[in-house]
């Protein structure tokens, strides 16, 4: 994270996004041209706004007082940027919370312009990020958040089939507390009437998230190798086994992993285990770039 805000250019006006995900909220400013955003500040906080949600279907107070705090902070640095483009958007936890139309209405008062994307929205944002890091991406985009996993088909000419699903980390935590198979028949079952996915077969399947991204790195420092590169859909399924023998402690020991995070890992690795089985990619990479990045770059008729 950078240490202080960037100071306004006239000539190129800095673009704000605060992601508010069902683990995390995230404000990143962006400087350089639009088709190619650089972060210049990136603050975030884990809010974990799914968890109440998925227990019981309503955001908790505690989240939510740990949410809105943050979100006061970001709505006061965003002050100091006079005249830069802001976009404020919510996404899985919002969505499908009982009281989310409440807590969006308090966000609104303080001034940020929150908007609620759809699991469509979502997911094509997220693949127009990718589109936007990996220049001629061609396979099936995979977003993975807290509260849901977005899946788009993505080529050269754009993004074309998208959906979201109910499996981010946080739900598939439970769905695995269930006995073991039940992730696996679970995903099967919602993968079942998309016969778009037929098309990812053989092609690349890119992986969008900070679960993904942990586990990313995990992997790179247990194989002491290069982390964010394209590895093969068998070493991907593996990594289910590897993390379960090395435990959320030992896990939570390497660069760039948090205790949080690790232990999400188990759950991560469960999914991308079960995803490759069912899709079938030739490869998996992790996308650096995806949902915030794809909201800046996306063209205007896409637009959410």
């Amino acid at each position: 994270m950078t240490s202080s805000l960037p100071s306004v250019s006239h000539r190129a006006p800095h673009r704000a996004i605060v992601d508010i995900g069902s683990n995390s909220i995230r404000l990143v400013v962006y400087g350089g041209p639009r088709n190619a955003p650089v972060p210049l500040y990136d603050d975030k906080i884990t809010a974990s706004l799914g968890r109440g949600v998925v227990a019981d279907g309503r955001i908790d107070a505690d989240s939510m007082a740990l949410a809105l705090k943050a979100l006061r902070r970001f709505a006061a640095l965003l002050r100091l940027l006079d005249g830069a483009e802001v976009r404020v958007v919510a996404t899985a936890a919002v969505r499908d919370a009982a009281n989310g139309a409440e807590f969006l209405a308090v966000v609104r008062n303080l001034g940020l312009p929150v908007e609620l994307l759809s699991g469509e929205d979502e997911a094509r944002a997220s693949a127009w990020g990718v589109i936007a890091a990996h220049p001629g991406a061609k396979g099936l985009v995979a977003d993975l958040g807290g509260g849901s996993l977005e899946l788009a088909l993505i080529d050269p000419a754009g993004v074309s089939d998208c959906v979201s699903l109910p499996f981010g980390v946080m739900r598939v935590a439970s769905i695995r507390a269930g006995g073991r198979g039940r992730l696996r028949k679970a995903l099967r079952e919602a993968l079942a009437p998309l016969d778009w996915l037929e098309r990812a077969r053989g092609q690349r399947l890119y992986l969008v998230g900070g679960a993904w991204r942990a586990l990313d790195r995990a992997r790179a420092h247990i194989d002491r190798g290069p982390a964010m590169v394209p590895i093969t859909a068998a070493q991907a399924r593996a990594l289910k086994g590897r993390v379960r023998a090395r435990g959320p402690a030992r896990l939570a020991a390497i660069p760039g992993v948090s205790a949080g995070r690790a232990a999400q890992l188990g759950h991560a690795s469960a999914l991308l285990s079960a995803l490759a089985g069912e899709i079938g990619p030739a490869d998996v990479e992790v996308s650096a770039a995806g949902l915030r990045e794809g909201l800046l770059v996306m063209p205007p008729e896409f637009s959410t």
